[in-house]
């Protein structure tokens, strides 16, 4: 499965310079589902009422029409599940990565749900090299200042 970060569904749903065309690029050519968990639908919430400036805006009807005709498979929380494998992220790269808590806990996700693609824009919060870390595929590949970070 293909693990969707809310910059990425953001990137899918509204015309954003550089990624936009980037994210519609791997849709096309990926044989994997798409996963958009609780906690990423959560904070596209947020992000598609800044962009659109309301909470009703045809970009935030596309995204839900997707998860409920299962275009899109929507993975809810197991929060016990999901904040001990974020512990045991933490415990193993925090100090290295210094990646912030819901970033952490979009890795725990992904790796719960058994993803093989970690779908993210992200390049300042360090998931990136996380899900690398944890030997998730990221795309946009890593950059190299990302890639000198990821722990083997």
């Amino acid at each position: 499965m293909n693990y969707l970060d809310s910059n990425f569904i953001a990137a899918l749903h509204f015309n954003i310079v550089g990624q936009t065309e980037v994210a519609e690029k791997f849709v096309r050519k990926a044989s994997l589902p798409f996963l958009a968990s609780s906690l990423g639908e959560l904070e596209c919430r947020r992000a598609f009422i800044l962009r659109a400036g309301h909470g009703k805006s045809e970009n935030w009807r596309q995204f839900q029409d997707k998860l409920d005709a299962g275009v899109w498979v929507r993975f809810p929380m197991q929060w016990d599940r999901v904040a001990a494998k974020a512990v045991d992220l933490i415990e193993k790269h925090g100090a290295a990565l210094n990646c912030g808590t819901l970033d952490t806990l979009h890795v725990a996700l992904a790796r719960i749900a058994g993803c093989t693609w970690f779908l993210s824009f992200d390049t300042n919060s360090n998931a990136r090299v996380l899900a690398a870390s944890v030997r998730l595929k990221v795309y946009p590949d890593l950059t190299p200042q990302e890639k000198g970070k990821v722990i083997h």
